[in-house]
């Protein structure tokens, strides 16, 4: 009898002794008969488990059905209704939109998302939806924050809620005591959260994009939001302007100490803000997507004179618009009684997993599509290529050359069956993935809160074991008695955590490239065809030098000299090798930026910390009583110093403030360790690169043989074609005055004694006759003396000056040379006016074609204008601040009258405009303008 594994959740067969998880059952195997029994035969906090895990189902259930209609979430929703709606038709099932649910009393109702009050009046669901973490410890040691979900180190907020000005809903406007360190991070680089959040901790309002102006005419002083985020330590650190790509969005490393005193500046500032990229990876698929997201949010900005012409031409032209490898087929309508079950199943799950996937990114989505061009913008993640060359448009044949992608992507291979195959079964397991480079960015605001912001996969809305923060939160969870005593130690576990990545041996079974190993097997794989292709050059050299030996020419031989001169090969593993190469520098530059970073913040550390290290009074006995005992460590109870606090407090204060030293030190040196090993890597793969060069060079050396060989062999073949050649002139020479002397004999002409002279005279004749052109012949032909030459050079310029004189005389005398003159210079004024007859004719035809093409554009733009000052007056209700509007610049509310947001401008001259701003490598602004006719 078959073994059959005992069944458990998700399993259509009964199994309540066997339940796995208690949601999962609850939710996917029982009918709605059996709920409510199920749910009161629970402990309370499986039932509060399963109230929070549907309140949060509905919610985002909700979410996706009152969304936009134009949202990836929206659409893939309606697509899985429709294909339910197919195959409930083809199966002959009832199918309800939503499985039914028990009434679990007033508890399990889904709860009411409360609306978030965001900065500048407006509100937008988003920032209520991701959640924010909150971190406190009291004392050294992890504290719950009261009114916060959960327990440390899982507390999360909404990110509205540490936007909000109610002090009873924002945690990090709460006051708390001195011994507390708080940690707040924001799961985005959302410069327009920072400066809230900031605002928000000194219980102040954000400032204005122009504030400094008003400010210095007003003459009030500076805030100390103000003072925080000043343009040397905010926007002036961007590295970026307004017309640059997305993917050019960053932050300079940096990392200085801030004074928050407008009226004196502090000796030793008690702030600090910085700025580091560090190294992450992705999955390809994110990365297609989250560009297809970006790009689509640029659209709606309108922000480049370029996208509105392409958006023109795309409009006029005949061929459809190809849809991206990433939306999904709409699913046929319903037509009752033709629907295969198989094929209604197949698109029902295929609609499904769409369905999950758009789930899992909708926030990200809509994150993008809100902030991505606001003001100040949000920073998007950047691939390895697009953290270097971010003047490039796109990079997507790049990213899909980085090695890790190579190294986890399927390669094609000869499969021998699906169910045999040992390739197969690991390619399924394989998702490709690339490098991305992120930013931290972390504040240290009154040595006593700590605020961070950098980004997290797309789309990973679930716990992800290699994400920054879940490990952050694993290792602060684990944290030793007194580790985190400050804020200068939660700082330096975040930047350690942050510049550890792919570094971290103790990390597996993650979907994390390992990027070590897979840099290590393709420099070995490089390293093993170079030495393959040295070892193959060796032997065709070999075969080829026995071959010219043994003078044995065939087409053997042919065969190994097109080996030995093709370097296609070679040019491949070394085209391979620098794109390694260009991988590990972009890496080793981010990594000595940290290391510059790194420096910086060590310093401020130590020049923060040294006064207390250095302001200790000397009493090494008693006081290190003190401290083994503050540590728990056995020693002698009788010193009177171990009941005093203040000694006690300073001492543990001054042991702490070494220990956050030597941790500062000890984070300089692990990330020196992996620059080294990176360094090691680079080593590598130039010892690779620079043996395919010497291969190469052998290569064009042994070509440098082969074509003096070649020569010899041809000069030889020559040779022997002059011999034939010479063979056959003397041969000439002798016969032909014999020939000719004969054939003169024998005309039988009456002259020559009417033909009848005997044999022996006409051989006395022949023979001399023809002996003294022979040997006037061969004189001619095979001498080299001076005289012989110098005849000839003779005769030919005596020829030629009768010849040019006699002609030049009688075009001279005849009038031909004027002639001539008058008819070249005529011919040239003819070619002139050619030129500028038909120069006119084809500038006319271009003249017309452009200006129809800006016609078609310009009508195209005052469409869409239109269009968007229509939205725009619709939606001001509703006071979402997202439409066109919200973006527009000033310089748009005048043009054209009539219209309510217009991008035309009509001048005195009838000459029509597009006013748009352009990218960095063009103009700032471009006008489009109709060529006048000549």
């Amino acid at each position: 009898m078959p073994h059959h594994s005992p069944s458990t959740c998700l399993s259509s067969r009964p199994h309540d002794n066997r339940v796995s998880d208690a949601a999962v059952h609850f939710n996917g195997c029982l009918p709605d008969a059996k709920l409510r029994r199920f749910y009161e035969s629970l402990a309370p906090e499986s039932q509060q488990r399963i109230v929070r895990i549907n309140e949060k189902t509905a919610d985002l259930r909700h979410r996706l059905e009152t969304t936009e209609r134009d949202s990836t979430a929206g659409s893939r929703l309606r697509d899985f209704k429709r294909a339910m709606a197919q195959w409930s038709a083809a199966t002959g099932r009832s199918h309800a939109p939503y499985a039914s649910q028990a009434n679990l009393g007033s508890g399990a109702s889904r709860s009411q998302t409360p609306g978030t009050q965001a900065f500048g009046g407006a509100t937008h669901p988003v920032d209520g939806h991701i959640k924010a973490s909150v971190m406190y410890f009291m004392d050294g040691e992890p504290y719950d924050v009261p009114g916060v979900p959960k327990s440390f180190p899982h507390q999360k907020v909404p990110v509205a809620d540490l936007l909000s000005e109610d002090e009873t809903r924002n945690p990090i406007m709460q006051p708390t005591e001195d011994n507390v360190v708080r940690y707040f991070h924001l799961p985005a680089n959302n410069m327009a959260w920072v400066e809230e959040v900031i605002a928000r901790y000194y219980h102040e309002k954000r400032p204005e994009p122009n504030g400094g102006l008003y400010k210095y005419r007003s003459g009030r002083p500076e805030s100390k939001t103000e003072m925080i985020l000043q343009p040397g330590y905010w926007q002036g650190q961007q590295n970026f302007d307004a017309d640059s790509e997305v993917h050019a969005r960053h932050m300079r490393p940096f990392c200085s100490g801030i004074s928050a005193d407008p009226v004196a500046s502090e000796p030793s500032p008690r702030n600090m803000a910085l700025f580091m990229p560090y190294l992450h990876w992705e999955t390809d698929r994110g990365r297609a997507r989250s560009a297809a997201i970006a790009k689509e949010a640029s659209k709606h900005n309108l922000s480049s004179i370029t996208d509105v012409v392409d958006q023109a031409k795309q409009q006029f032209s005949p061929l459809d618009t190809v849809a991206p490898a990433w939306v999904s087929p709409q699913p046929a309508p319903v037509v009752p009684g033709n629907i295969d079950k198989r094929k209604a199943l197949g698109q029902a799950l295929r609609a499904a997993a769409a369905l999950l996937e758009a789930m899992d990114s909708h926030l990200e989505e809509q994150l993008m599509m809100r902030y991505l061009h606001a003001e100040p913008p949000l920073h998007p993640r950047r691939t390895l290529d697009q953290a270097y060359y971010g003047a490039l448009r796109s990079t997507g044949a790049r990213d899909r050359d980085q090695v890790v992608y190579r190294g986890t992507t399927p390669q094609p291979h000869d499969c021998i069956g699906m169910d045999t195959c040992p390739q197969c079964n690991e390619d399924i397991r394989k998702t490709p993935r690339i490098i991305v480079v992120d930013q931290l960015w972390l504040w240290c605001l009154d040595e006593r809160t700590v605020i961070t912001s950098f980004p997290r996969r797309w789309g990973r809305n679930r716990p992800d074991p290699s994400a920054i923060h879940k490990s952050l939160r694993m290792r602060l969870q684990y944290a030793r008695h007194g580790e985190i005593s400050s804020a200068y130690d939660l700082a330096l576990v975040i930047v350690d955590e942050t510049s550890r990545v792919f570094f971290d041996r103790t990390k597996i079974n993650t979907k994390q490239p390992n990027l070590v190993e897979l840099f290590n097997a393709a420099i070995r794989d490089l390293t093993y065809k170079q030495t393959a292709a040295f070892d193959q050059f060796l032997i065709y050299t070999h075969l080829a030098s026995r071959d010219y030996k043994r003078q044995r020419y065939t087409s053997s031989d042919n065969s190994t000299q097109n080996h030995l001169l093709n370097i296609n090969p070679e040019g491949e593993l070394l085209k391979e090798v620098k794109d390694i190469m260009d991988e590990l520098h972009i890496m080793m530059r981010i990594k000595e930026q940290q290391q510059t970073v790194m420096e910086s913040f060590v310093k401020h550390i130590r020049r923060a910390l040294s006064p207390l290290v250095r302001s200790h009074r000397p009493a090494p006995s008693h006081v290190s009583a003190a401290w083994d005992i503050a540590l728990g460590a056995p020693h002698d109870t009788a010193s009177p110093y171990l009941n005093d606090p203040t000694h006690l407090r300073e001492e543990q204060h001054r042991q702490s403030a070494k220990q956050t030293l030597t941790k500062a030190d000890i984070l300089l040196q692990d990330l020196h360790e992996r620059i080294s090993e990176l360094r090691a890597l680079l080593q590598n793969a130039q010892n690779t690169s620079a043996a395919l060069k010497d291969l190469l060079t052998l290569k064009q050396q042994q070509a440098g043989v082969i074509e003096a060989r070649e020569a010899v062999k041809q000069a030889q073949l020559t040779l022997k074609q002059g011999q034939s050649i010479m063979i056959f002139t003397i041969v000439t020479i002798i016969f032909l005055p014999l020939s000719f002397c004969a054939s003169v004999f024998g005309m039988n002409a009456a002259e020559l004694n009417e033909g009848l002279l005997p044999l022996a005279t006409e051989l006395r004749l022949m023979f001399p006759i023809s002996t003294g052109i022979i040997l006037a012949s061969f004189l001619f032909a095979f001498s080299r003396g001076v005289f012989t030459n110098s005849a000839f050079v003779l005769v030919r310029s005596a020829v030629s000056f009768a010849w040019n004189t006699a002609v030049t005389w009688v075009t001279v005398r005849t009038g031909l040379y004027v002639v001539g003159r008058e008819m070249l210079v005529k011919a040239n004024r003819l070619r002139e006016r050619e030129g500028t007859v038909t120069g006119g004719m084809k500038a006319e035809v271009l003249r017309r074609e452009k200006n129809l093409e800006r016609m078609r554009a310009a009508g195209h733009v005052r469409a869409l204008a239109r269009q968007r000052g229509t939205e725009r007056s619709g939606g001001r209700g509703s006071g979402d601040g997202e439409g066109m509007g919200a973006v527009m610049s000033p310089a748009f509310s005048e043009g054209i009258p009539g219209s309510p947001s217009p991008f035309l401008r009509v001048r005195s001259e009838g000459v029509v405009d597009v006013e748009l701003g352009e990218r960095a490598s063009r103009k700032p602004s471009s006008q489009i303008h109709l060529v006048p006719a000549r």
